[in-house]
């Protein structure tokens, strides 16, 4: 299976709960590797497989309440 990393800026986290679920949410995405989020970033890098499209993880952002935006061509912090 070949993945590729996707970046995503998140807004509206507040605290290490809002990283926790932001993760649950988008492990829940058939053919998500892993997810990390963090507040300190304001980032959520995934690691998915190349079916999963950027909508596909920024739906599971939405899903749990938060917004974000794909950042391309950033190096995961």
């Amino acid at each position: 299976m070949k993945s590729r990393t996707v970046v995503i800026e998140v807004t509206g986290m507040h605290c290490a709960s809002c990283s926790i679920l932001i993760d649950d949410c988008v492990e829940d995405v058939a053919g998500v590797v892993s997810s990390q989020t963090s507040l300190k970033t304001g980032q959520c890098v995934a690691v998915v497989a190349d079916s999963v499209t950027d909508a596909d993880v920024l739906a599971a952002v939405a899903e749990a309440g938060y917004s974000g935006t794909i950042l391309t061509g950033v190096s995961p912090t």
